[in-house]
């Protein structure tokens, strides 16, 4: 095994290893492992989740290494290898038919953004099916099972009471429990798509990503997307209990993606603006502040898919 090969990884899963377990800088623990398997392959990122997840079980236990291997380790060994995954362009494809030309040259189409999109969609809901479905036969479902733990939790009810002067009732209870289940999927989604991209700006301006960086100007998201997003907004008014915080679940996670694309309609509009940098940072910074404004990004990337915004900037 090569020296550098080693020593990176090893690194890189320190890293990781020492984020994972920082509540203030966790969630940034998946760019190193991102990092590595950008700039040198999958197999790089593969090592470094494998050492960050030896150095949890020994220096802590078994069970936050299962957690790390789980919520960090399995989205960096996805997503990095959905990121690399290429094809040769159709004309080289036709210009090079024969098996025996030399490969290096040939310029290659990397895996789109808006699928890598889809995909963080898919797998943040299929944990989400499973977390709900594990916790079915509970009174009240996954919500309930939070709701009870909470309520349980004499301390953390006191110290909300003393910070914010209000009384915790089992409704307010209810509303923060769900409320907590809505927004962790997407959160981690946000996250799994930010240390992706912020792992690839990294490799580029080190010059070692494989990966060129994709144009995000002009990404699209699949039209039957909507049709999905309607059709599970009604599922939340035909169902009642956890079933229909798990449709919530679902919208939200949907709702993330036209975000996504909002913000990409507002860098694409504020191109040719003086001091769009300054601009920029203060979408960001509020919508940071003040998280119910992602609804109106939310509603520009639903209007970007229907009537195309950016064709007019």
């Amino acid at each position: 095994m090569p020296y550098d090969f080693l020593l990176r990884n090893v690194i890189a899963g320190l890293v990781t290893a020492l984020l994972a377990v920082s509540v203030l800088f966790s969630p940034f623990a998946m760019i190193p492992s991102m990092f590595v398997g950008l700039a040198w392959g999958l197999y790089s990122a593969i090592a470094s989740i494998a050492i960050s997840f030896a150095l949890l079980g020994i220096w802590l236990n078994i069970g936050i290494a299962i957690g790390m291997a789980i919520t960090i380790g399995l989205p960096v060994v996805f997503f990095v290898r959905q990121a690399l995954l290429s094809r040769p362009t159709q004309e080289d494809n036709q210009n090079n038919p024969s098996s025996d030309t030399d490969t290096s040259s040939v310029e290659r189409v990397y895996y789109p953004p808006e699928r890598l999109i889809i995909w963080a969609i898919a797998f943040c809901a299929i944990f989400s099916f499973l977390a709900f479905g594990l916790s079915a036969n509970n009174t009240g479902g996954l919500p309930g099972v939070l709701q009870t733990l909470i309520l349980g939790n004499e301390n953390f009810i006191r110290d909300i009471e003393t910070l914010y002067q209000i009384e915790l009732t089992d409704n307010f209870v209810k509303i923060l429990a769900e409320t907590v289940l809505v927004l962790s999927p997407l959160t981690w989604m946000l996250i799994i798509l930010g240390s992706l991209q912020t792992a690839q700006t990294i490799a580029k301006f080190f010059k070692v990503n494989i990966r060129p960086t994709p144009d995000y100007l002009i990404m699209n998201l699949p039209g039957r997307l909507e049709f999905v997003l309607a059709g599970l907004i009604l599922l939340i008014f035909l169902s009642s209990g956890w079933i229909s915080v798990f449709f919530l679940v679902l919208v939200c996670l949907c709702l993330t993606a036209y975000f996504l694309l909002g913000l990409a309609v507002i860098h694409a509009i504020s191109r040719t603006w003086n001091g769009r940098s300054v601009f920029i940072t203060a979408i960001y910074f509020i919508v940071f502040l003040v998280p119910w404004l992602a609804i109106l990004v939310s509603i520009a990337g639903l209007l970007e898919s229907r009537i195309g915004i950016r064709s007019r900037f």
